[in-house]
């Protein structure tokens, strides 16, 4: 397999980077102005796998939807096939991926009146206009699941209303959908444990998606742990669209952020004081950043216990059994239970070329403890096409040194 070696750049980090757009915004844009029947009215969509998939399917419309490892593709397309009167696809990807759970969004959708036979292949769908009412929620949810059957609900003919009791929620990631159909005509109406969306059509609307902050938080535990960075991250506004903005005020002590017009500058600072997180850091909203604040925490020696991880085993690997293990190995005390991890003691590094288990987000993670060790070795560096295939060439651009081998 082949490998990356990333080395930490001689001087002050100085660096201008143009993040990737969101993943996230622009794969809800592509379902609600497919639906609107104009995808042409989107700018700047991100150039991750997900989304390239994505856009391609809905261009071309062909029977077989592969989503290869997409999990959010597969779950929006899911409910996308449902509503395309008269059509049959068949929704499939990797094996992994039709591995993951998928039961809770099958079930909703037939009781919304929706044909879909699990097969072999993938999941056979026969659209048609679905007849809408109301779906209820008991156990945790994934709100990819409540996205999926969010951005489809206007063309129901009674519409749609979501219950959920006692769930657990990425509450962030359901608001940036509200938001996003919104902007395209949906009328709804979100409490804290309902949704509403009245019957009606989308319409196309000229839309940009934003700078990435999942992409963002990578540039902040570079700059939390050098010792002199200034990092312009151009297209990224703090505008209350992407709750990952959360890594800022997680990490305000040791980087400042600053807005400009054209995006947001970070920069390093250390206080006069010595500073701690606090005790318990909630990720239940904002679960992909577990791995850059736990790599991020541990080299600057912060003991925490990061709650509402609940849905990690469920991504692209077991990511709390992956973040753990590898701290675990850097000689950091962890401590695991129920949707939790704690972390105490400084972490310390070992030449060996580590594994990022065929995860994106662990790779780029990783990466910048080359700032803490000098150098840092990971297998799989392609991996990070998922959601921002240029990030090694944008460490080069800030001068780290970047070196691919065969393994």
């Amino acid at each position: 397999m082949p490998r990356i070696t990333i080395r930490r750049p001689e001087g002050p980090i100085r660096a201008t980077v143009h993040l990737p757009r969101s993943k996230s915004v622009s794969n809800r844009a592509l379902i609600a102005a497919s639906l609107a029947g104009d995808l042409s009215c989107i700018e700047h969509l991100s150039d991750a796998d997900d989304t390239r998939i994505l856009y391609q399917l809905l261009r071309d419309r062909p029977r077989v939807l592969d989503c290869g490892l997409g999990g959010t593709t597969f779950r929006f397309l899911l409910a996308w096939a449902c509503v395309q009167p008269g059509k049959e696809h068949v929704v499939t990807g990797s094996a992994k991926l039709l591995e993951r759970p998928h039961d809770d969004l099958v079930l909703a959708l037939r009781k919304l009146g929706a044909t879909i036979e699990r097969k072999a292949d993938g999941f056979h769908v026969n659209g048609a206009r679905l007849e809408g009412g109301t779906i209820a929620f008991e156990s945790p949810i994934s709100s990819q699941y409540l996205s999926a059957l969010l951005l489809v609900a206007p063309t129901m003919e009674k519409g749609l209303r979501i219950e959920w009791h006692g769930t657990q929620l990425s509450r962030p990631y359901v608001e940036m959908t509200a938001k996003v159909m919104r902007h395209f005509g949906a009328e709804l109406e979100v409490g804290e444990t309902l949704i509403d969306v009245g019957p009606g059509h989308y319409a196309s609307t000229p839309f940009e998606v934003p700078g990435d902050w999942s992409a963002a938080a990578f540039w902040y535990e570079i700059a939390a742990l050098s010792e002199d960075a200034e990092v312009e991250l151009m297209g990224l506004k703090r505008d209350g669209w992407q709750g990952d903005q959360k890594v800022s005020r997680i990490l305000a002590n040791w980087v400042s952020t600053l807005d400009r017009v054209e995006g947001v500058r970070l920069e390093t600072w250390r206080p006069d004081v010595l500073m701690r997180v606090p005790p318990i850091i909630d990720l239940r909203a904002t679960p992909d950043l577990i791995q850059p604040l736990a790599f991020t925490l541990s080299a600057l020696a912060q003991s925490t216990t990061f709650t509402g991880l609940e849905n990690l085993a469920v991504k692209e690997t077991d990511r709390k059994t992956a973040v753990m293990d590898t701290l675990s190995m850097m000689d950091v005390r962890v401590t695991g239970g129920e949707g939790m991890i704690g972390i105490s003691g400084a972490l310390s590094p070992h030449d060996v070329a580590w594994q990022v288990r065929g995860d994106h987000r662990m790779a780029m993670a990783l990466a910048p403890l080359a700032l803490v060790f000098g150098s840092i070795t990971l297998d799989d560096p392609d991996v990070v096409s998922k959601s921002y295939p240029g990030f090694w060439e944008d460490l080069q651009e800030a001068g780290f040194e970047v070196e691919r081998s065969d393994g």
